[in-house]
């Protein structure tokens, strides 16, 4: 649902969530951005260079070690992040209505549950 409603306004769910998690003041490190998304090195490189080619972001190379690049958004960025964020709160909101607060609630304490175990297995898996 969210990729189709991205689509709509030239983008895609991954590039919305890239620029929901960069500081809109700031900027941030592709590097704390990716461990949130839990997307390959690839395919991060490739979401940057869309949202680079449509403007909505800046690469700016940290002075001290030119490896590290912070990201940061362009005013059209921002405005795009805004829509997002909108987008987000409005299904929520209508989730909310639907089921109550209370089942939401529960959701997401289940959600998270879920996604601490799989971390967990996932971690085990690697050592």
């Amino acid at each position: 649902m969210y990729n189709a409603e991205a689509i709509l306004h030239d983008g895609t769910f991954a590039m919305s969530q890239f620029l929901l998690n960069i500081d809109s003041q700031e900027g941030s490190f592709a590097s704390d951005i990716a461990p949130r998304l839990g997307t390959e090195s690839t395919s991060l490189f490739r979401i940057i260079q869309s949202l680079e080619e449509k403007k909505l972001i800046r690469r700016i190379p940290e002075k001290d070690d030119k490896r590290k690049i912070k990201i940061v958004l362009t005013t059209k960025g921002k405005q795009k992040k805004e829509l997002a964020k909108n987008i987000v709160k409005s299904f929520n909101q209508k989730v909310e209505q639907l089921l109550g607060k209370e089942k939401l609630l529960d959701f997401f304490e289940t959600i998270d549950k879920i996604t601490e175990l799989a971390e967990e297995r996932s971690k085990n898996l690697k050592s």
